[in-house]
């Protein structure tokens, strides 16, 4: 069911004050801010400074919030008083809105926090001609962000299944909607199906469809919940599932839809290494600046090797999310034993 015009403006009438206020406070308060930050390293004994380097990573995302928020309203006038938010002049320029933001927070996250994105020439060469359907696995905040690193460069419109709790910041809120992102609700399955087609309407060759299968975060406990409700739910699902260690079972039901409403766009599998123990503030501060980029792998899937009854869809994608977990165990079980060279482009 549509989101009612009353039910949004009231998040928003929350959701805009507060990041504007918090920029305020980042970027005003800074000259106490930054040396409080500095001086907290300092006493601990941490001279490369985590805490100011990550209070000036969350000021930069602030700023680019702030700032899609102003602008947003300035694009809606220009797009004919949101009449032609829809056209592609308004899309392409909330696109590039877009594409920017991603670009800056990439280079912070590349010169504060240590966190290059690297991929093999081999790897990028999966990655077109396009429409295609990117499936992801998600362990942290800033993969979220990967896809869009890597196919916008390349002249793509990237479009993303977005979960509804995001709406509560208001860049997401009010730019990424514009560009063809559809926010789901976690609970609502028919509702989150019909936004996922929705999504795919007029994908083209310059199009990448977006999808986290998992559709949250990993976590040990989490994966653990969805292991024994899918036990009793689908019992043939959990025993396939059942070893998964480092990725949550995969939900086929976003997957399918892009599958039935994109019938000609390849699948693209995206992997990452070095962001898997990121997965809270205070891992970032304890890690930070980090020593390893983030090394990004993908692998093409022709649509023609792609079943179509949906059972073996089912099948295939569990078969895929799989491999993803003996990849990463084979992975951690390297790293073990030292550093692992990575090839990177």
């Amino acid at each position: 069911m549509p989101e009612s015009a009353t039910k949004r403006w009231s998040r928003r009438a929350v959701s805009i004050p507060s990041v504007l206020a918090a920029t305020a406070v980042a970027v005003v308060g800074a000259p106490v801010l930054a040396p409080a930050a500095a001086g907290a390293d300092l006493a601990r004994g941490r001279t490369e400074l985590p805490t100011l380097r990550v209070y000036g990573f969350l000021t930069q995302y602030l700023c680019n919030d702030s700032l899609e928020v102003l602008l947003a309203p300035l694009l809606w006038v220009r797009a004919r008083f949101g009449t032609g938010l829809g056209s592609v002049a308004s899309t392409a320029r909330h696109q590039r809105l877009q594409d920017w933001s991603a670009r800056v927070m990439a280079d912070r996250a590349d010169r504060l926090l240590g966190l290059p994105v690297r991929m093999a020439a081999e790897d990028r060469a999966q990655l077109q001609p396009g429409p295609v359907i990117v499936l992801c696995r998600h362990v942290s905040l800033f993969d979220a962000s990967l896809p869009g690193l890597i196919y916008e460069p390349l002249g793509y419109r990237v479009r993303g299944v977005i979960m509804a709790e995001l709406l509560a910041d208001p860049g997401f809120d009010l730019i990424y909607g514009r560009t063809g992102s559809v926010f789901i609700p976690r609970d609502d399955g028919p509702a989150a199906v019909g936004a996922v087609r929705q999504m795919a309407d007029g994908a083209d060759e310059r199009t990448a469809l977006v999808i986290f299968p998992e559709g949250r975060l990993f976590r040990t406990g989490v994966r653990d919940r969805a292991l024994t409700r899918l036990a009793d739910r689908d019992p043939e699902r959990a025993a396939r599932l059942g070893s998964l260690t480092r990725v949550l079972p995969p939900r086929p039901g976003g997957f399918l839809a892009l599958l039935d409403a994109a019938p000609t766009a390849d699948v693209v599998l995206l992997d990452h290494r070095g962001l898997d123990d990121l997965d809270s503030l205070g891992r970032l501060l304890g890690r930070v600046p980090l020593r390893r980029p983030v090394t990004v792998t993908a692998r093409r899937f022709e649509r023609a090797t792609i079943p179509t009854d949906r059972d073996e869809r089912v099948r295939w994608l569990d078969q895929r999310w799989s491999e993803l977990d003996r990849c990463l165990a084979d992975d951690l079980e390297q790293d073990a034993d030292g550093p692992v060279p990575r090839l990177v482009e």
